[in-house]
């Protein structure tokens, strides 16, 4: 059983998704973050309102209605990443891959909130809304401790906004509605029930993650979780699976509401509301920690550390010691100690109530700025160097003109276009499935002939059209469309400057020899 990020990892070529043995960029399709050790699970079917002729379920969540109020608010993001290999501890080979996932606008201004792990790697993000309008977008910040990250789209007009519910009010059964973009199919809708609330999935020390048997699958991260009345209850992050292609067996993760919205606004503007800290480190308390101690019952987090000099140290707090109050509110665990104490303004006076020595003692701490809150933009994006280092690679493919060596090493026949004659080891074009002996029959609206023609209209371009190219390729399994990054890309487009709040012939006929094979290598395209 594996917990993963739903990364929209999902490539844009989905042809043969969902067979027996899938193909290789579908078995890579999410970030395995980290095994855990639970039983199996069989797989569930996608709960729907089955017998409801309006879609409304028998506690009178219309979901249609929820649904269309929400779409416009929901876009599609893909990104153009840049990912690097080692191979054998030596040199390191950078190139372009294509991802999708979800977001969500939460601000008529353009603000879109997502998952931080949906453009780790960024070199281009592209935001597509539900009337298929697509234009970039930038990053605003992105957390460092949790899974978020703010994106900005310029539109010339307002855009309509989801808001926020209360997560806190929760109830287990309740309706959930999620979308988003799953495998990069479009934009889906799955229904189900609140699962879970308060799943901690070993991740970050603040985890609270709203569980539910929605049909959440890789390409859905970023995208809202909302409730009956169309308020965003959770961002859906993560999935736990037991099958080879990490898709939903039911049981899906959504950061909560609560979490999000305050983040969010740390992300918009650092300066307005920055979290507390106190340099405390704690674990949950278990029943024969508390026995050790002389505490009745596990509610509360014993501490495990305290950072030198910190408002925790000066607070005279010590390793041993439980916490079992926060101002008066008992916490159940060492994650909701965390969030508890990080809600509150910097420098309020926290008054904790700790278990030492078989009896309660009060300790009354002022907290400081939380430090590093946010990510550095060089920890999130693709960098210069490497950017520059994938553009060199081009996209991994070498092309040549057809020969009657090649027709019969290869059983073409009579296909016509242009031989793919190598593919470069985890390179765009083999992500998207290409492999030696794939013909391309098409560019875009263009039919192709020639190796010149394939490359030139494969060449890295500087300017901001055409980046993304279609190509009709003939394979064994037969004809295919995919989609390729043929963009330049300046890291300069990638980032908010403004206040979000205010990329002759190979070998071939010798012309009058048939079989003669031209001793020039076979041409690389996509470069730059």
């Amino acid at each position: 059983m594996r917990i993963a990020s739903i990364l929209g990892l999902a490539k844009l070529r989905l042809a043969n998704a969902g067979t027996a043995n899938p193909p290789r960029y579908l078995r890579r399709l999410v970030h395995r973050v980290r095994a855990l050790p639970y039983a199996a699970l069989s797989t569930t079917a996608v709960l729907l309102c089955a017998g409801a002729a309006h879609a409304t379920t028998s506690t009178g969540c219309n979901i249609a209605d929820v649904v269309a109020h929400a779409l416009p608010s929901v876009v599609n993001i893909s990104v153009v990443r840049v990912l690097s290999r080692t191979e054998s501890g030596q040199a390191t080979y950078d190139h372009f891959e294509l991802f999708v996932g979800s977001g969500a606008i939460v601000d008529p201004s353009g603000l879109i909130v997502t998952n931080k792990h949906v453009i780790q790697d960024a070199a281009i993000i592209r935001v597509t809304f539900q009337n298929r309008e697509t234009v970039s977008a930038q990053l605003v910040a992105a957390a460092a401790y949790t899974d978020l990250a703010v994106l900005k789209v310029n539109m010339p007009k307002p855009l309509p906004a989801l808001s926020f519910g209360d997560s806190d009010a929760l109830k287990i059964g309740q309706p959930a509605i999620a979308v988003g973009n799953p495998l990069g199919i479009g934009t889906s809708v799955s229904t189900g029930v609140i699962s879970g609330v308060n799943r901690n999935l070993m991740r970050t020390p603040f985890d609270d993650y709203v569980q539910t048997d929605a049909s959440i699958n890789p390409g859905n991260s970023g995208g809202p979780l909302l409730d009956c009345s169309g308020h965003i209850i959770g961002i859906d992050t993560a999935l736990l699976s037991n099958n080879s292609t990490l898709g939903s067996i039911g049981l899906g993760f959504a950061l909560p509401a609560n979490d999000v919205e305050f983040v969010v606004g740390i992300l918009r503007d650092p300066s307005r509301q920055r979290p507390n800290w106190i340099g405390l480190h704690a674990q949950d308390l278990t029943s024969l920690l508390a026995s050790v101690f002389g505490l009745p019952g596990t509610d509360g987090a014993i501490v495990t550390g305290i950072e030198p000099n910190s408002p925790a140290a000066r607070a005279s707090l010590q390793r041993g010691d439980i916490i079992i109050g926060i101002n008066g509110v008992h916490p159940r665990d060492s994650r909701e100690v965390q969030r508890t104490i990080v809600h509150y303004p910097e420098g309020t006076p926290v008054k904790l109530t700790v278990w030492r020595d078989d009896e309660t003692v009060d300790l009354t701490v002022k907290g400081e700025p939380w430090p590093n809150m946010l990510a550095l933009r060089s920890e999130v994006l693709a960098s210069k160097e490497s950017i520059a280092r994938a553009e060199d690679v081009g996209l991994g493919m070498y092309v040549a003109n057809i020969i009657p060596a090649d027709r019969e090493r290869y059983g073409l026949g009579d296909t016509t276009g242009v031989l793919i004659d190598q593919v470069v080891p985890g390179s765009q074009a083999e992500d998207m499935g290409l492999s030696a002996g794939d013909v391309i029959q098409q560019i875009n609206q263009e039919p192709t002939t020639s190796v010149d023609q394939v490359t030139r209209l494969l060449m890295m371009r500087d300017t901001s059209e055409g980046h993304l190219v279609a190509m009709l390729v003939q394979s064994p399994a037969g004809p295919k469309w995919v989609t390729l990054w043929a963009g330049g890309i300046n890291p300069r487009d990638l980032v908010s400057v403004t206040s979000p709040g205010s990329g002759e012939e190979a070998h071939g006929e010798a012309h009058g020899e048939a079989h003669e094979v031209s001793a020039k290598a076979p041409q690389p395209v996509g470069g730059k």
